[in-house]
């Protein structure tokens, strides 16, 4: 009998820190915490991310595929590195989990997605540029514009020349014929 209750609170302590567990909660109209958060406060603070992309898989299995509009962007969840995007992550245990997106240059973005079994889901996050980088690909864009300029400015002027030219030698070619008479 002894064994028994400590076997019984055992149970019920890890059902109650799964992730799994956590969606069952809400099947049960229960708060639900989020994983490296106090409570569900946190998000108000970091907004839940919808996927753009739901798709069936094995019911045991789990499948986030992340997504940026900057490639090579690194990607954490719950703080550990998984790697850069575009990202496929497998076998996840059901459950939300605190997404951080970083690259040089741009404003790192975190969200909440929620991993379920059975799904393949797809994320899409769209990095802001730097002010920084805002001012590089302005100056990148003007300098092209100034070279396509300069290239357009030398084909008018080499337009320009080649008939002249062309007319300067028939009339080289006219008055040596009339010299020879």
């Amino acid at each position: 009998m002894k064994y028994t209750k400590f076997f019984i609170l055992g149970l019920i302590s890890i059902a109650s820190f799964s992730p799994a567990f956590a969606q069952n909660t809400k099947d049960y109209g229960l708060e639900q915490e989020a994983p490296g958060s106090e409570s569900s406060e946190a998000f108000e603070y970091i907004p839940l991310l919808e996927p753009e992309e739901i798709a069936d898989i094995d019911s045991s299995r789990t499948k986030a595929t992340i997504k940026t509009n900057v490639k090579k962007s690194t990607i954490y969840l719950n703080g550990n590195l998984q790697g850069k995007t575009p990202l496929n992550i497998q076998n996840l245990v059901e459950g939300f989990y605190l997404l951080h997106v970083e690259c040089k240059g741009y404003l790192p973005k975190e969200n909440f997605i929620y991993i379920q079994r059975g799904k393949a889901r797809t994320f899409y996050i769209e990095l802001e540029p730097t002010e920084e980088t805002l001012k590089k690909q302005a100056e990148k864009e003007a300098a092209a514009e100034r070279k396509n300029k300069a290239s357009e400015a030398s084909e008018a002027s080499e337009q320009s020349t080649a008939p002249a030219s062309e007319t300067t030698s028939t009339t080289a070619e006219d008055t040596s014929v009339g010299d020879a008479k």
